[in-house]
Parts: C-alpha cells; structure tokens; sequence
C-alpha cells in the first residue's frame, strides 16, 4: 500500500500467501470502554471523543475513542465519499508493539486518527482492495479538530514512523455490516474489528479496520 494503481491479481495472491501466516498467528479480541479520553489528546479534539473500546491484538493494548459526531454531507446512505479528506475520526492508545498495514512499527503512545484516501495518481503502486484508511498522528503534533485534507493530514501523519509515508490502518471493509466490536478476517486472513461512529446525520457509520495483517509493495 502507498498514498495509486492496483497490481495485478496474480501478484497480490503470491504476496498474501505469504503473509497470511504471520497474520493468523495473532489473537484479536474486542471489549466495550469506558475510560475517558487520555489527556495527551489536545483539549479541542479531547473534547470531540467518547469512549469506545479495548482491544487486544497478541500482546498488545489498543484503547480507541470515536467522534461522537462525525459531519458528513446529507442525504442517501452514510458512505466514506460523504466525509472530509482529513476529517477527525478517533484516536486510538497503542501499549505495546504495534505495526501498521504496511508493516511499519508503531510506537507505544496515543495518535489521532484521520480519514484518507490512498491517491489514483499513478504515482505509486498499491496492493489494497481499498482506498480508504485512517491515518495515526502523534497526539501532540495534531491539535485542531478541523479537516486538514490530503496533505495536511499526510505530513503530520509521517511523524508517526519517521519515513516518507503515513502509517495507516487499512478500512476492510469500508462500509461494514457486522455488529460493534465483532472480530473480522478478510480473504487475505487479516483480522479486523468491526467499529461504529455516529454521524451529523443521526445515521451511524459502520466499518471494519484491520489491526493484525501487512500489505506489502
């Protein structure tokens, strides 16, 4: 995965068959929270969020809080085509060792989580069925609630994992019909958690986001 063109069908069946043991080996189980949001979270975006869930992926901690009113644009069903490029989702805790799905670590802390969309710019060459991903920010470095866009939202999103792209959570399915908090594994066996978020529109969002599992390029 990277922030543009799919590769071939053949070549992304050889890079999941090799990925799918590391995948399965790990554990993934989800519970109701309701600790409130830590205070390294900036009071604005703090303010925006509600409890969640805790999640254990292996040895792992993830503690998550959701918007408890994401904007989205009215009328016909809620979709990820109907939310900013950017916009403020969540924010998770990591408490322990971590990789995001392109297999980059993650270090122990809190993050901000945002919208975005992998480019169909034909710059790079990408191996998700997806285009659409939350994006992790140190929780220090991102302080306004406000959309930040594509770019914006990228660049602080590098400080993540110091390297020229952002560390990204791959939405799986984007648009999810499985009860909250139900454990998923897709047909490339990664594990996901089934996740909800309210809307502007009285109307919930409902996704899937994978936690355990890499895509490679």
């Amino acid at each position: 995965m990277s922030f543009g063109r799919s590769r071939p069908a053949f070549a992304l069946a050889i890079a999941f068959a090799l990925l799918r043991p590391c995948a399965a080996a790990a554990q993934l189980t989800a519970a109701k929270a309701d600790a409130a949001p830590p205070d390294e979270i900036a009071a604005p975006i703090r303010a925006l969020l509600g409890p969640a869930a805790k999640i254990t992926a292996g040895a792992t901690t993830l503690d998550f809080w959701w918007i408890t009113s994401l904007v989205v644009k009215d009328g016909g069903p809620v979709e990820w085509a109907q939310v900013a490029e950017g916009a403020l989702i969540g924010a998770v805790r990591v408490s322990g060792a971590f990789k995001d799905i392109r297999g980059k670590a993650v270090k122990p802390g809190v993050y901000t989580l945002r919208f975005g969309l992998q480019p169909q710019n034909g710059d790079h060459l990408g191996a998700s069925p997806f285009r659409e991903y939350l994006l992790l920010s140190p929780a220090a470095a991102d302080t306004d609630p406000k959309p930040l866009g594509f770019e914006g939202t990228v660049a602080i999103s590098k400080q993540t994992i110091g390297a020229s792209h952002p560390a990204a959570l791959s939405l799986d399915p984007p648009i999810a019909t499985a009860a909250p908090l139900t454990t998923t594994t897709n047909e490339l066996e990664h594990k996901g958690i089934v996740f909800e978020v309210k809307t502007s529109t009285g109307k919930p969002l409902r996704f899937g986001l994978i936690l355990i599992g890499v895509i490679e390029h």
